[in-house]
C-alpha cells in the first residue's frame, strides 16, 4: 500500500510542477501582450501550454506506474528529455507570438509541426518500452515454469522419501509446505544472487535427498534430520529471494 501511495504522490508532484511551470509561463505571456493583441493564437498558446502539462503528467505517469526494477529507466529518461524540450518549445513559441503575432494558420503549423518533430521519436520509445513489456511478459511465464518444475521435483522427492521414512505422512510435511512455496512464489526474476542461491539450496536438498535413498537402515534417521536442515534451509532461501524481489521494484 505504501508503494502504490508513494507512486500517487509522485505523480501528482509531477502535475503540480507542470501545472505550475504553465501557469507562470501564461502570466508571462498574459503581461508580454497587450489587451487588444489576446486574439485567437494568445488562446492557442493557452491551450497548447495545458495540452503540454497534460501530456507530461501522462507519460510521466506512465514512466512512475510501470517502472520494473530500473529495466525501463533509459525509455524513460529518453521519454523525460523529449517531454521537456517540447515543454520548452511551446513555452518559447507562446512567448515569440507574443512579441510577433503569427497568423493562426502560420502558429497553427508551427506547432503541428513541433508535436510531430517530438512526438514522432517519443512514440517510437514507447513502442520499444511495450516490447520490453512483452519481454518481461515472457520472463514471468518462464519463471513460473521454473517455479512449478521446482516445486513439482520436491513434491516427487517428499513422495520418493514417504516410503522410507518411518512415520505417517506430518514426516514429509516440510517438503511438501516447500512445494507449495515454490508453486504460489512470485514468477518475476529476482537478482541473480538470490536465484542462485535458491537454486544452490534447492540442489543440496536434493543431494540429501538422494544420499538419504542410497543409504543403508541404521544411517537413515541421520539422513533425514540432514534432509530437514536442507529443506530449512531452501524455505529460507526461497523467503530471501522474495524479500530481494520485492525490494528491486
Amino acid at each position: 500500500m505504501s508503494k502504490a501511495t508513494n507512486k500517487v504522490r509522485h505523480i501528482f508532484n509531477l502535475f503540480l510542477l507542470l501545472f505550475l511551470v504553465a501557469v507562470v509561463a501564461g502570466v508571462c505571456v498574459w503581461f508580454l501582450t497587450t489587451p487588444e493583441a489576446r486574439g485567437t493564437t494568445f488562446w492557442m498558446s493557452m491551450g497548447f501550454l495545458a495540452f503540454a502539462a497534460l501530456l507530461g503528467t501522462l507519460f510521466a505517469s506512465r514512466i512512475v506506474l510501470r517502472s520494473n526494477a530500473g529495466r525501463e529507466i533509459p525509455h524513460g529518461f529518453s521519454h523525460i528529455y523529449l517531454l521537456a524540450l517540447y515543454f520548452i518549445f511551446v513555452i518559447a513559441m507562446a512567448l515569440v507570438n507574443a512579441r510577433i503575432a503569427f497568423s493562426v494558420t502560420t502558429y497553427f503549423l508551427i506547432h503541428i509541426v513541433g508535436l510531430a518533430v517530438f512526438l514522432i521519436p517519443l512514440l517510437l520509445t514507447n513502442m520499444a518500452m511495450l516490447k520490453l513489456s512483452g519481454a518481461d511478459r515472457e520472463e514471468q511465464r518462464q519463471g513460473r515454469q521454473n517455479l512449478a518444475a521446482a516445486a513439482m521435483r520436491v513434491r516427487n522427492m517428499a513422495e520418493d522419501l514417504k516410503g522410507i521414512v518411518a512415520g505417517d505422512r506430518e514426516r514429509i510435511a516440510p517438503l511438501l509446505a516447500l512445494a507449495d512455496s515454490l508453486q504460489y512464489s512470485d514468477p518475476s526474476a529476482a537478482p541473480g544472487e538470490a536465484e542462485n542461491a535458491l537454486k544452490g539450496a534447492l540442489d543440496a536438498l536434493d543431494e540429501e535427498a538422494g544420499m538419504m535413498m542410497a543409504s543403508p537402515d541404521t544411517e537413515r534417521g541421520d539422513r533425514w534430520e540432514k534432509v530437514l536442515r536442507a529443506c530449512v534451509k531452501a524455505e529460507r532461501a526461497l523467503e530471501a529471494r522474495n524479500a530481494a524481489l520485492l525490494n528491486s521494484r
